[in-house]
């Protein structure tokens, strides 16, 4: 337990820190609190990611296994790298932004640490209700964040972040509490809400109740990861929001919201009732990639069209839980966090330094910025599924397990997706890359403001070459 308490005091510290001092101190000291906070949770999560043990258990409502340990890192490492970037983000801003408030700074430091807590929490959950509250602490900690810059159309797309996603977070309130309602009536009288229980007494679950249940939970956290036609609040928070936020919400955030559709699949699966538990994912991570991926080629705003390419790996990451591969699932949620997360943060330095949002007025980045340009190029090829990158071997593999089981629709129309995304995203990159800078550009930032991208970068590449072999295994 005391292990549990010290992945949660990091974050709780550098809230209260914020709130405290001054924005220039803050900036470096979250920074390095943040690593920190990764240390520990390499150092609590490492031997179960391994192998060298199955699973930590704390209470009966708080354990990781392997796949929750490893969605855990990956959200602390997002966090660290955002809120390190943020350093030379807002630096920049202080500089540039005529709307710059050093109150409002302080506020996102405080709430960013908030979010990042309440999203690690999410994978330590081994009960559904206290996993609910979670997931609708995420809400109200980012609400703050989108709304940072005090404008209109920030608070515009708060509200609506707000609305969409509490009403989300509703209908899977309901579906907990139907899955609470089949357990009461399948072999515990009391009922119960921990997944382990619930597992242990699947086959005896009422599955009029727990169908709905699952039903309603899978609109309901498909809302909150922006699932077609539920994504209307994506793109407007995304484009509002100050781009490390950006960077954990796409890079983050969305994974916290499948993860309970992928514990509530399992647990359909294990009551034998696996058709339920394919069908609904792999339909609706059908629709939303192919959605994603046709509005994608008319997109206008820098920042719109990376939280679209979001969208279209949301429903990549549906199709892997349909198809039952949490290794699957994980693999591709790693490589769309960190490609995602360094095309937000790059996306950024670009916004402040040319003050345009529109791709119309964004030109010229090669020559405003080699490396800027180089990286958003190296990364926009990484998240539409470019080799070497990991997501090129993600998707292959999905593609593959679709075709081994028989599901040749769901074969064409990720492939058809996959193609016209990655047209539609490298034809903007394009327009982006080349031409002449706009005359009011102020210049590229310092060379600090790319470090994190690259690194980002990096470990795409890492991912494809060290996952190659699990290609190579699939392919036997």
């Amino acid at each position: 337990m005391q292990s549990l308490l010290t992945l949660g005091f990091v974050p709780l510290l550098v809230t209260v820190f914020s709130l405290v001092t001054r924005p220039r101190v803050s900036r470096v000291v979250v920074a390095l609190l943040c690593w920190v906070q990764l240390i520990v949770a390499v150092s609590l999560c490492w031997p179960i990611v391994i192998g060298i043990q199955s699973q930590i258990s704390w209470t009966e409502d708080f354990s990781v296994d392997r796949l929750s340990a490893s969605f855990l890192l990956l959200t602390t490492f997002i966090g660290a790298c955002a809120l390190s970037h943020a350093k030379c983000f807002f630096e920049m801003e202080e500089t540039v932004s005529p709307t710059y408030n050093a109150t409002h700074e302080q506020i996102f430091f405080a709430c960013a640490s908030f979010f990042l807590l309440a999203m690690s929490m999410v994978f330590v959950c081994e009960n559904l209700g206290i996993l609910w509250v979670c997931i609708e602490a995420t809400t109200l900690a980012t609400a703050a964040l989108v709304y940072f810059s005090r404008t209109k159309h920030a608070l515009e797309a708060t509200w609506k972040y707000l609305m969409i996603c509490s009403v989300g977070i509703a209908f899977a309130l309901l579906g907990t509490i139907l899955i609470f309602a089949s357990s009461q009536h399948g072999g515990m009288p009391t009922g119960s809400l921990n997944f382990t229980e619930l597992t242990n007494h699947a086959t005896s679950l009422q599955y009029s109740l727990l169908r709905l249940g699952y039903i309603f939970c899978v609109v309901g956290f498909g809302t909150k990861a922006g699932v077609f036609p539920l994504h209307s609040w994506l793109p407007d928070a995304h484009s509002e929001a100050p781009a490390p936020a950006s960077a954990m919400l796409s890079g983050a955030l969305l994974n916290c919201a499948l993860f309970p559709i992928w514990r509530l699949t399992q647990l359909v699966v294990e009551a034998h009732h696996g058709q339920l538990a394919t069908i609904i994912p792999l339909a609706l991570g059908c629709i939303t990639v192919l959605a994603a991926s046709l509005i994608l080629i008319h997109q206008h705003g820098i920042k719109r069209l990376w939280a679209y390419s979001s969208i279209e790996n949301v429903g990549i990451m549906l199709i892997a839980i349909g198809l039952g591969s949490g290794s699957l699932f994980f693999l591709q949620a790693f490589n769309h966090s960190v490609c995602k997360a360094a095309l937000f943060l790059l996306s950024g330095n670009v916004i402040q330094a040319t003050g345009k949002k529109s791709l119309a007025d964004i030109k010229g980045i090669l020559n405003l910025s080699p490396v800027w340009g180089i990286a958003l190029g190296l990364a926009a090829f990484g998240v539409t599924g470019s080799p070497p990158f990991g997501s090129f071997v993600s998707e292959l593999l999905i593609l593959i397990d679709s075709a081994n089981k028989g599901y040749w629709s769901i074969v064409i129309a990720l492939t058809v997706a996959l193609l016209v995304s990655f047209v539609a995203v490298n034809i903007h990159l394009a327009g982006i890359l080349f031409g002449t800078s706009p005359k009011e550009t102020v210049g590229p930032g310092p060379f600090a403001t790319s470090c994190i991208p690259i690194l980002l970068i990096v470990c795409a590449i890492a991912s494809g070459i060290t996952s190659l072999p699990l290609f190579v295994v699939h392919m036997k």
